[in-house]
């Protein structure tokens, strides 16, 4: 396969993701319901070969606009423990409350926008091997 296929395959894909992407963080922030949760506890991931380096995720508990209470595993992980009462403002699919993002709006764009920048870059580069 020849450099310039890579790089035309490349830009495809890096551009499907980027505007993938952006419609589904885009239908997150304007069409799923918010709650406001509490952290129940910590679930920690090995983040490191090493064994002795972990990332804290929140257990969280909230209440959805169906009345009933959910549990989920929020979607940013920090070093240390979250602390156990915090609130948390997250947003969740109303036909799957299972579904669940903590992440702030310019949190997941930002996702977005680094594929896109993929995207503007190997077609830029594709331009000009063609």
């Amino acid at each position: 396969m020849s450099e310039a296929t890579i790089t035309l395959i490349a830009a495809i894909a890096s551009t499907l993701i980027g505007i993938g992407t952006f419609f589904h963080y885009f239908l997150m922030i304007f069409w799923w319901p918010r709650a406001t949760g509490t952290v129940i506890g910590n679930i920690a991931d090995l983040r490191s070969t090493d064994g002795n380096e972990y990332a804290y995720f929140p257990r969280i508990e909230f209440q959805a606009t169906d009345g009933k209470t959910y549990e989920t595993k929020g979607d940013i992980g920090l070093n240390n423990e979250w602390p156990v009462g915090q609130r948390i403002e997250l947003r969740y699919r109303a036909v799957n409350p299972n579904h669940t993002s903590t992440a702030k709006w310019y949190q997941r764009l930002i996702f977005s926008a680094v594929f896109s920048g993929f995207a503007v870059a190997f077609w830029y580069a594709w331009t000009g091997m063609s």
